[in-house]
């Protein structure tokens, strides 16, 4: 089953949530803001759809406990004791009352008794990617809806380098966008690319799919990371041949390297921290979670975590790190926690990110500038010698990779808090006239 397909079963899982009590908790509160709004909002194709997942149980819910298990089941029961017809049981159950499925039974380690008690708390990605996220844009949370929004700065990378240039924000700059066959923008500054390593990635691309590391030879060449070597000509025709066949733009950007400090923890790509920022109830952003990505292994281009890289939590507070873990998960046991970098040795479990602060103020005055008209975004920022450096804002963010890396769910934490907060601020403003806008003050989950 594909993981989109995967996260349909769960949202129609989740219609089982009508008679989930309310305890006044922010997580309490989205499951069934999730399930209210889904139904109410879905077409009624939709909605057969939801039924339809819920009577395919029997047959789909067996076979996805049978392969999960087959991965992960055997190391479990290794590391903690515990047999695989109590996996078995515990994913059965997890299913049924917390619409979770097998699949984050292993993401989030919920074999483990004190995870497990915490189910309830945990965001799922049926809730934020398929409702949260998109009521969120559609409301800005309540407030009013600019004319002119960034949304699309946050889906097309070219745009994003561009917007942040307006602003006077960090980020890398664009040497070349191509689209259709053809150059469509490049830097005027005489060669037609610069004697520079540089990084190739598509405009809308995801998960560092697309991706390529290009390193300058000299002589006017350059060479992939699998030893293909093309002159600049060659390499801009290789592009423009490939926004024909993937149908799809791309970008040229020169090549970041890291701060020094950060040399021992990369294989020889880029590593970013990923920081959450959210609109709070004073109408400021913060931030509320970051974690610390690093590529590992064959794959020294990204350091994506679905692209088979690890990731650390990180204490906004400090910019200390945890432990680290992998993207296999739920897959099979992969890389595991680890407090050394796999590949370098680095030490990761306890490191002190350099120019930390500035790392959370780059994050916040970008949300607060360039991109107010969101409530929250995950913004990947590169550390780099001479300060942080914005590679990229999504305007979904994934919430697995926050959840595994901190060991904990964040449905009660602070960024459920504020998720929990800016939704009841948009869905009562949206039952009432503009008039009454004004009137709306929903303190119930305001941190004091």
């Amino acid at each position: 089953m594909h993981a989109e397909e995967i996260v349909k079963f769960g949202s129609g899982a989740a219609v089982l949530w009508t008679g989930l009590p309310d305890d006044g908790t922010p997580a309490n509160f989205l499951h069934r803001c999730f399930r209210r709004q889904f139904w109410r909002e879905s077409g009624p194709l939709a909605r057969f759809g939801s039924v339809a997942m819920l009577l395919a149980w029997p047959f789909v819910l067996p076979a996805m406990i049978g392969f999960f298990t087959q991965r992960n089941g055997p190391a479990v029961r290794a590391r903690t004791g515990k047999g695989i017809a109590r996996q078995v049981w515990e994913q059965a159950a997890m299913m049924v009352t917390r619409a979770i499925l097998p699949p984050w039974y292993y993401i989030f380690e919920l074999h483990d008794d004190g995870k497990r008690r915490r189910a309830g708390e945990y965001l799922h990605r049926f809730e934020t990617k398929r409702f949260a996220y998109e009521f969120l844009r559609r409301t800005n949370g309540g407030e009013p809806v600019p004319a002119a929004r960034s949304t699309e700065a946050l889906s097309d990378k070219a745009l994003f380098s561009e917007r942040c240039r307006d602003y006077q924000l960090p980020a890398i700059p664009n040497l070349m966008v191509l689209g259709d066959g053809a150059i469509v923008r490049r830097d005027a500054n005489g060669a037609l690319l610069p004697p520079t390593d540089l990084f190739v990635k598509l405009i809308r691309g995801t998960g560092g799919r697309g991706a390529e590391r290009w390193s300058y030879r000299g002589g006017g060449d350059y060479e992939d990371s699998r030893g293909h070597v093309l002159s600049a000509a060659a390499l801009v025709a290789r592009l423009q041949v490939l926004t024909l066949t993937a149908r799809k733009g791309y970008i040229v950007q020169p090549r970041l390297l890291n701060h020094p400090d950060l040399g021992d923890l990369s294989n020889g790509a880029l590593t970013t921290v990923r920081v959450m920022t959210c609109r709070n109830e004073r109408g400021e952003y913060e931030v509320t979670n970051a974690a610390f990505r690093m590529a590992q292994g064959a794959n020294t281009v990204v350091d994506n975590f679905h692209a088979g890289g690890i990731l650390a939590k990180v204490d906004i507070r400090t910019g200390v790190l945890g432990r680290a873990t992998d993207g296999a998960m739920a897959l099979g046991p992969g890389t595991g926690w680890c407090d050394r970098h796999p590949d370098t040795g680095g030490q990761i479990l306890g490191r002190k990110l350099p120019l930390w602060p500035q790392v959370l103020d780059l994050a916040c005055r970008a949300h607060a500038t360039a991109f107010a008209d969101h409530v929250l975004i995950g913004w990947d920022v590169a550390i780099l010698a001479d300060g942080p450096r914005l590679v990229e804002g999504n305007k979904g963010p994934d919430l697995d990779l926050v959840q595994r890396s901190h060991g904990e769910p964040l449905g009660n934490a602070r960024f459920g808090q504020l998720l929990a907060y800016n939704l009841q601020l948009g869905l009562a403003r949206a039952s009432m006239p503009p008039a009454q806008h004004d009137r709306v003050h929903p303190a119930r989950y305001a941190r004091e």
